[in-house]
């Protein structure tokens, strides 16, 4: 008989727990003078980096690394729903990151934050150290090829054909976006009137392979 190819597609996808998250804060405040605004965003930073180099040099470092921009400037003259225009409002900002190893440590520093006038998170990226991703995108693409193979032998035995056997493979690369959620089980008043006591529940990083293959047989079943 002539060869048959048969086309597929194969995926695989594979959950696994967070190793280090980032947290994405942004610092901000405006009125209508331009000095105590800038002093006042400056003065929580100052506050911030203290509290991420503090975490950095310690003796077992719950912050892998961190980040901090320069206060920006700027003004804007606002309308009101009349449409007249309103004196000049003076704004500044600031962005920050900084990446946690300690779960527990990176939810009493984001309770901590709550005290900190203009600070909020925007989100937490989980994600795995360089070295897992690389062990479990290895798996995934392994177990993305099987798939493809199964699916193609499931075809080729519907029709009585026999065993199938690979021709091309084509690899479109490792889906799935990296996950941006915060999860939050639980954000009270913490102990004397301090900051609030959070806890987060991180979701899991998912890592999803595919590939296109084609298989052929050249015999009869």
């Amino acid at each position: 008989m002539n060869p048959v190819e048969i086309t597929v597609c194969g995926s695989h996808t594979v959950s696994v727990p967070p190793q280090q998250a980032t947290v994405y804060a942004n610092l901000g405040a405006e009125g209508p003078a331009s000095q105590p605004v800038f002093d006042a965003v400056a003065s929580a930073m100052a506050d911030v980096t203290h509290s991420l180099e503090s975490r950095l040099h310690a003796e077992n470092p719950p912050v892998l690394k961190f980040a901090v921009d320069q206060v920006r400037r700027g003004s804007h003259r606002p309308f009101n729903r009349d449409g007249e225009q309103l004196p000049v409002v003076h704004t500044a900002a600031a962005s920050i990151n900084a990446t946690f190893t300690d779960f527990d440590d990176l939810a009493a520093w984001v309770g901590w934050t709550a005290g900190v006038p203009g600070l909020g998170i925007g989100y937490i990226d989980w994600a795995l150290t360089d070295a897992n991703r690389l062990q479990v995108g290895r798996t995934t693409r392994q177990e993305a090829v099987r798939d493809a193979r199964r699916r193609a032998q499931d075809y080729a035995d519907a029709l009585d054909l026999g065993t199938v056997t690979v021709r091309t493979i084509s690899d479109p690369g490792l889906g799935g976006p990296p996950q941006r959620k915060v999860m939050m089980a639980s954000a009270v008043s913490g102990p004397m009137g301090g900051p609030p006591e959070i806890s987060l529940r991180p979701e899991e990083v998912e890592i999803n392979a595919q590939v296109e293959a084609t298989f052929v047989i050249t015999g009869s079943g």
